[in-house]
Formats: C-alpha cells, structure tokens, sequence
C-alpha cells in the first residue's frame, strides 16, 4: 500500500466519512474509492484538490504525511534574513555612538571651537557592536543551516 492509499484512508477515517460518504461527496464510485485506498489507481490532481477539499486537509498531507512543515519550527521565529538585517542596524548604531564618543570639541579661544577625535574612546563603542553583530551573523549561519535540514 502507497503512501497515498493509507494517507488517504487515514484521514477519510479522520473526517468520519465512509467511503460511500467520500465517494458522493466527490462524485465517483465506491469502487473508485476503494481502489485509490487499495493502491490500485490513483486520481488525477484536480481530484486530489477535491479530496483534500472533501476531507479539509492540505493536498501535501495526502501525497506526504510524513515531511515537516516548514511553516513552523525556525522559519516562524525569523525571517530569511533578521539577524543580518539586525547586525546593520547594531553596527550602525555602534559607529554612530563610536563618532559621538570619540568626538570632543572645546573652546580654544574667545570665537573658537576646535575639535579632535580620540580613537579610544570611539573603540569602546565600536568593539561592543562590531562583536555582537558577528555573533547575529553566526547566529542567522546556524538558522540558515537548520532550515537547510528541514528543522
């Protein structure tokens, strides 16, 4: 018996119809419907959109009951791409906050104001979100690779 047969008799069995049930409600035979159960025929796909209409069921569950759906596990929790999308962000704002930090201007005389950067103090707020965002990088390597392997 094939996949489909035993899927197909599973839910038919599920949606408490017996195969008359099935089989008006499609408009075939009995026959028709034992044979599909059997693994004898099967039908063609626009009456699997109705079978699977008939028993309220995806077509993907009838033809593979057993794969994993990929609308939920990892793919619900992010998009294709957040923790890249979150890393720019991250690092530009640690550049911003860097230039802020790093910048200091004062006074030099009566109408001027001189300014210089100290790179250390920039570096304070640069390494922070230069190192976070690597680790998002890594972070979206490691969803990418479980929605590779169907987790």
């Amino acid at each position: 018996m094939s996949d489909f047969s035993s899927n197909l008799r599973r839910l038919r069995k599920r949606a408490g119809l017996s195969q008359d049930a099935l089989a008006e409600k499609l408009s075939v035979t009995r026959q028709t419907v034992s044979s599909w159960e059997r693994g004898n025929s099967y039908p063609d796909l626009d009456m699997l959109v109705h079978i699977s209409d008939a028993l309220a069921t995806d077509p993907n569950e009838l033809l593979y009951p057993n794969q994993k759906r990929r609308s939920g596990g990892v793919s619900r929790l992010v998009d294709d791409d957040f923790f890249g999308k979150l890393t720019v962000v991250i690092w530009i704002v640690g550049f911003l906050l860097g230039l802020s930090a790093g910048s200091q201007g004062y006074a030099s005389g009566p109408n001027t104001i001189s300014w210089h950067f100290v790179f250390s103090d920039a570096l304070r707020c640069w390494a922070p979100a230069f190192l976070t965002g690597m680790a998002f990088l890594g972070l979206q390597k490691i969803i990418d690779l479980l929605k590779e392997r169907g987790e």
